[in-house]
C-alpha cells in the first residue's frame, strides 16, 4: 500500500464542521452542535495509487456526506439548497482531507461532469 494513504484512513464527516453549517442550518440550531450527525469513513482496505480503489473512496465520501446533510426532497427549495450547500461542504473538506491528488482529479471530474 503507498504510504501516502497510510497517514489518514479515516475520514470522519461531522455536520459542526463544515464550512456551510452556519449557512445551512442557522444560528438557532448552535445548541445542537454537540449532538451534530457525524460519520467516519475508513479507507483502510483501498490503495489510493489504484483509480478502481479512488473511485470507491469517492463513491464512499459521496454517500457519508449526502447521510450527514440528510437529503430533503427539491420541492422543498430552501431546504434543498441547506442540503446542497452542506452536501458540497461536507465532501469538499473529506477530498481535501484525504491529501490525494488522485482523489482530487476524480472529484473534479465528476463534477464539471454534473455541470455539463
Amino acid at each position: 500500500m503507498n504510504t501516502r494513504s497510510n497517514r489518514f484512513n479515516v475520514i470522519t464527516l461531522t455536520l459542526t464542521s463544515l464550512l456551510g453549517f452556519g449557512a445551512a442550518v442557522g444560528a438557532a440550531n448552535c445548541a445542537r452542535a454537540a449532538t451534530a450527525p457525524s460519520l467516519t469513513v475508513s479507507y483502510r482496505d483501498l490503495n489510493l495509487s489504484q483509480p478502481k480503489d479512488v473511485r470507491t473512496l469517492y463513491r464512499r465520501l459521496e454517500h457519508a456526506a449526502s447521510n450527514v446533510c440528510m437529503q430533503v426532497p427539491e420541492r422543498e427549495l430552501a431546504r434543498h439548497l441547506a442540503y446542497s450547500r452542506c452536501y458540497n461542504a461536507a465532501l469538499d473538506s473529506a477530498v481535501m482531507a484525504v491529501r490525494s491528488p488522485e482523489l482530487l482529479a476524480l472529484d473534479r471530474a465528476e463534477r464539471n461532469g454534473r455541470q455539463s
